[in-house]
């Protein structure tokens, strides 16, 4: 088993916290990815320069970036392509992007451009090597995109309303790592290396993406009119870069349960840590601020409402309502009338009592960004040896009080009700990414994949009821092997209480857009705009320092970033 650290605040039980509702409710944290990433990148003042841009007239071409660490020297190559509208989508199974890109290791000789320049736009058809790190693409956003470009041309700043439609120029569709297409496998990654800790190095990519687009639009800019303005700073910081995400994302957080479990387990003790300091007078003020500045950054929102978050202007109002509540304890020391000894633990509460589950975490975000400097220790303890073995040894009796132990929550879902197996979930061939099937209309269910954890923990508890108490799992196994893998599992997990989503992937109530914004969520996402129930729009990096600000003093608190108010057009 894990070992725990003393936290004299108790973290809150995985019974609460793994429900679906709750992690669909996650935002980003002072612990997010994209979050690390940039104070390593800030803290080391890495340097990033153009060393190629040979794009033509409409953009079309290459780029090439030389980004250089105190240890290792990297490159960031992007190639622009032209396509046509009709080519233009978010889905996997696209063969045709605006923009694909590769961070790779060392520097970008004339052999390996015109191989990359070959490979890279055929992504899943190409191949790549143990240098590079990352390979994605991207796609333009139409809305965008054109209008900055007018904007530089016609000497005038694109208007921050206008922006705030999308928050991007550029959007991902994947970002892939960890050996995909022949490039280098995470262990490369490991001990001392800039990228070591999850998915940096391909928040790496998704940063310069970020830098390109604003070189892009300056370039097709200053081509059509020598004497288009280049973006305010002001502008550029406001802008993210997008990503598109769907079903494919949702399996990792099934295939992955130790690594999902150490991702919470160091958010909510990050969250009780926070909660265990008694706030002084500016910390309750400068949680006024915050509040504010939240209620304010979802007042400005233009994101589509499809009535599956909740709405951006309820959140303003119950942030807002939160601040009352700060108010009044300011000015009578009390939570509705309560008397408080535990300033955090009230307000808290009071949240539970008052708001939705969605401003519950944005409260706990906020709370990680008053004490970021007593949690950000933390963002070292982001890996964990992910090595799932059986345990031969153990026995009958002691796997049963296990499953007894951490998985009650399996036990509520009735498997002979149709609508609890409504859906099945399925890798396609034809689109080669996961899918949801309805069971017994739709092909595919002899595919099935083994999402229904609670299914096979309710069938091996009913077997096992069979079996000698004393009798070691081992020989139940060679007894009964299909029941292998969820013992496997079981036991894997012991100690890793936050491992288990506790809920039913086959259900017909079944959001998978929650697990979906989770995993985002842990990246550094924002501006989750779903597109239906299986897939949503995000941004990144929207608020961001600019690559010309890095080792620069930028303050850590640029994450809901304000409209810029701009003076003028300034050139």
């Amino acid at each position: 088993m894990m070992a725990v650290e003393n936290i004299e605040h108790p973290l809150r039980p995985a019974s609460e916290v793994m429900k679906l509702e709750r992690i669909g409710a996650f935002r980003l944290t002072s612990l997010s990815f994209l979050r690390i990433l940039m104070r390593h990148m800030m803290r080391e003042n890495w340097t990033i320069q153009c060393t190629a841009f040979e794009l033509d007239d409409d953009g079309h071409g290459h780029a090439i970036y030389r980004i250089q660490t105190p240890t290792h020297e990297f490159s960031f190559l992007t190639i622009s392509s032209n396509i046509s509208d009709e080519e233009r989508s978010d889905r996997v199974i696209s063969k045709q992007w605006d923009v694909t890109f590769a961070l790779s290791e060392g520097t970008i000789s004339e052999e390996k451009l015109n191989r990359m320049k070959t490979n890279l736009p055929k992504q899943e058809a190409g191949r790549g090597e143990a240098s590079d790190l990352v390979w994605s693409r991207a796609n333009k956003s139409n809305r965008i995109f054109d209008y900055v470009i007018d904007c530089l041309t016609a000497g005038e700043q694109p208007d921050p309303k206008v922006l705030n439609e999308v928050g991007y120029l550029l959007r991902t569709t994947a970002v892939y790592g960890n050996g995909k297409f022949g490039i280098a496998p995470y262990e490369k990654l490991k001990e001392k290396h800039p990228f070591n800790g999850p998915f940096q190095a391909q928040m790496f990519a998704v940063y310069m993406l970020r830098h390109f687009s604003f070189d892009l639009v300056e370039h097709i800019a200053k081509r059509q009119q020598p004497e288009a303005v280049s973006l305010d700073p002001e502008v550029k910081r406001f802008i993210g870069t997008g990503n598109a995400t769907g079903l494919g994302m949702a399996p990792f957080l099934i295939s992955h349960p130790r690594l999902i479990h150490q991702w919470i387990y160091v958010r909510e003790k990050a969250i009780a840590r926070v909660k265990d300091i008694k706030p002084s007078q500016d910390d309750l003020m400068l949680l006024i601020h915050w509040l504010d500045r939240v209620a304010n950054y979802f007042d400005e929102s233009r994101l589509i409402d499809r009535q599956i978050y909740v709405k951006p202007e309820k959140l303003a109002e119950q942030s807002r309502f939160l601040k009352q509540r700060v108010l009044e304890y300011l000015e009578i020391g009390t939570f509705a009338g309560l008397p408080v000894t535990d300033v955090w633990e009230g307000l808290s509460e009071t949240a539970v009592e008052t708001v939705s589950i969605e401003m519950q975490e944005l409260l706990h975000t906020v709370l990680l960004e008053i004490y970021a400097d007593h949690v950000i220790d933390l963002e070292e303890c982001m890996n964990v040896e992910e090595t799932y073995q059986i345990v031969p040894r153990m026995t009958i009796q002691e796997l049963t009080d296990l499953i007894n132990r951490q998985y009650q929550w399996a036990f509520q879902y009735n498997f002979t009700d149709p609508d609890e197996k409504y859906y099945f979930w399925y890798r396609s061939e034809e689109k080669e990414e996961p899918r949801l099937g309805v069971r017994g209309e739709e092909p595919g269910e002899d595919l099935e994949m083994p999402m229904n954890i609670a299914e096979q923990v309710q069938g091996l508890y009913k077997m096992i009821q069979h079996a000698p108490p004393t009798e070691m799992v081992a020989t139940f196994i060679l007894r009964h092997p299909r029941y292998k893998g969820i013992i496997q599992r079981i036991q894997s997990l012991d100690g890793y209480e936050y491992g288990e989503i506790q809920a039913n992937l086959l259900s017909k109530d079944f959001m998978p857009l929650h697990l979906l914004r989770c995993k985002l969520s842990f990246f550094g996402a924002e501006r989750f705009n779903p597109k239906s129930n299986r897939w949503v729009r995000i941004t990144l990096f929207q608020g961001a320092p600019l690559v010309e600000e890095i080792g620069e003093t930028f303050p850590d608190n640029w994450v809901f970033p304000h409209l810029p108010t701009m003076e003028g057009d300034k050139s």
